[in-house]
């Protein structure tokens, strides 16, 4: 059941009818396929044993899983046979699929002993391998030609053939290593905190080898590896001036290079620019990215989603509280949140942060009752979703709540956090602490809380305030403010 439900999380609305309609249109050959299909959209994600008790009222066995085999190969179908390429250039596809298709024609033909007719295809293989550096079709088609080469031509024209060869070789070998190396690379930027300088080693020594290999390559995609895992490390070392300027050469390389342009990877870079924007305090720049990031997408797509959460948090960081509601309630009607508890607790939580702002407390602790799930996150969405509690508690007068929530907190992240996650945490702890201490009065509280926001603002020019966290209100911030102190 976990293929056929990883495959119903992409599907879109109209794949879904489309699926239907097929289905309804062949009931005898799909009475149970289509029974099926109906109990996996229509509950969330259950084991075999569920779904074979509804359709036959017993335990899995062979029937149960042909029918289950039948609609995973629907679905297959489905995606498969949808216009997926339409986001890539026409002529990068039309030549790809000619350069695959005369490749093995070629090497059928070069089998049975046509040498002529198979030299001819595997030419036009050649000139479509170069023209958009198909490295991989024009090596295969240049050895299929130096094997048919090898007993008819002369020592010294074969050799310059086999020097030619090995650079081909070389250079696809090349491409392959700054490809292993920059998803390597991808990988690690993103389940590591900047913190740690030893760690920062092994990367900085993949992103110089990927700019080595770019130098001696050129290659649109050695280019692609490149500026991309650049973008990614400046960001990750939070050096956003130098990320914006690799982005954008990224976008102008995308929009330019028939052999990596796809909707999708021009979606990608816009959306790093928004992102890099906002970190870099450029709101209204930021917003121009998104808005061109969103026009790439289907609105029922996963992805138009995941741009609408950036969306959310530019107009909440620019002060845009209507801005940020008409956001929220599209993302709440959105057909993905059916299929995942957490993105939609995500959703809730931004709604009461907002709702919050705008003084409407009772509302936003409704609201935060709806995103639970995130607790089940150890790491930042468990912590921003306390401390917005907190918050809500205090203005809303609970206090006697509050009290067991502030000694929850610190349990919580002393039994939690790893060491070198655990200034921001524990400093936030070691502040809740003291104004605990003294029943909530912050005017006794003040000269210790005072200290602690100071180291905090040390700590924090190091190491700065992401605005893309998950902590959208400061809860310092938000203290400032009740001491009287901004």
């Amino acid at each position: 059941m976990e293929l056929i439900f990883d495959i119903v999380k992409k599907l879109r609305n109209n794949e879904i009818r489309n699926i239907r309609n097929l289905l309804n249109s062949s009931p005898f050959d799909y009475e149970k396929v289509g029974k099926l299909f109906d109990l996996v959209t229509r509950y969330t994600e259950k084991g075999e044993s569920y779904y074979s008790q509804k359709l036959y009222q017993k335990e899995p066995d062979n029937t149960f899983r042909v029918t289950k085999s039948r609609l995973k190969k629907l679905l297959e179908d489905a995606i498969l046979h949808e216009k997926s390429l339409s986001g890539y250039s026409a002529e990068y596809i039309n030549s790809i699929l000619q350069a695959r298709k005369r490749l093995l024609q070629g090497e059928i033909l070069l089998g049975r002993g046509a040498y002529i007719a198979s030299k001819n295809l595997l030419l036009q293989v050649s000139a479509l391998g170069r023209k958009y550096s198909f490295h991989h079709e024009l090596f295969q088609a240049r050895m299929l030609l130096h094997r048919a080469q090898s007993i008819n031509s002369g020592v010294r024209e074969f050799e310059k053939s086999t020097q030619e060869l090995l650079e081909l070789s070389r250079i696809e070998s090349s491409v392959n290593e700054a490809a292993i190396l920059y998803y390597s690379l991808s990988n690690f930027l993103t389940h590591k905190t900047a913190e740690d300088q030893q760690i920062i080693a092994g990367p900085l020594a993949q992103l110089k080898r990927i700019e080595t290999i770019h130098n001696e390559v050129n290659s649109p995609h050695t280019a692609y590896y490149y500026l991309y895992s650049h973008v990614l490390f400046h960001q990750y070392e939070q050096e956003y001036d130098i990320a914006r300027k690799f982005c954008k050469k990224y976008l102008i390389l995308l929009q330019n290079e028939p052999a990596l342009y796809s909707k999708q990877k021009v979606a990608n870079a816009h959306f790093q620019l928004a992102e890099i924007s906002m970190r870099m305090g450029k709101l209204d720049e930021a917003q121009e990215y998104i808005d061109e990031t969103l026009a790439f997408y289907n609105k029922d797509n996963t992805n138009y989603l995941i741009t609408l959460g950036i969306a959310f948090w530019i107009a909440f960081h620019s002060e845009n509280w209507k801005q940020a509601g008409k956001v929220i309630e599209e993302a709440l009607k959105h057909p993905r949140l059916a299929v995942s508890k957490s993105r939609a607790a995500t959703w809730h939580f931004f709604k009461a942060c907002l709702l919050f702002k705008k003084k409407l407390f009772r509302d936003a602790s409704q609201e935060l009752n709806h995103a639970t799930v995130l607790l089940n996150d150890k790491y930042g969405w468990n912590l921003s979703f306390r401390l917005l509690e907190i918050m809500i508690l205090f203005e809303s007068g609970h206090f006697d709540i509050l009290d067991s929530r502030i000694i929850n907190m610190k349990q919580f992240v002393k039994r939690t956090q790893k060491t070198s996650e655990l200034f921001r945490p524990m400093q936030l702890i070691a502040i809740l602490m003291e104004w605990h201490k003294n029943n909530l009065d912050l005017t006794k509280a003040w000269p210790v809380i005072q200290k602690k926001m100071k180291e905090l603002n040390e700590f924090h020019k190091s190491h700065p305030f992401d605005a893309n966290a998950t902590e959208l209100i400061r809860f310092e911030e938000w203290l400032l403010e009740k001491a009287g102190k901004r």
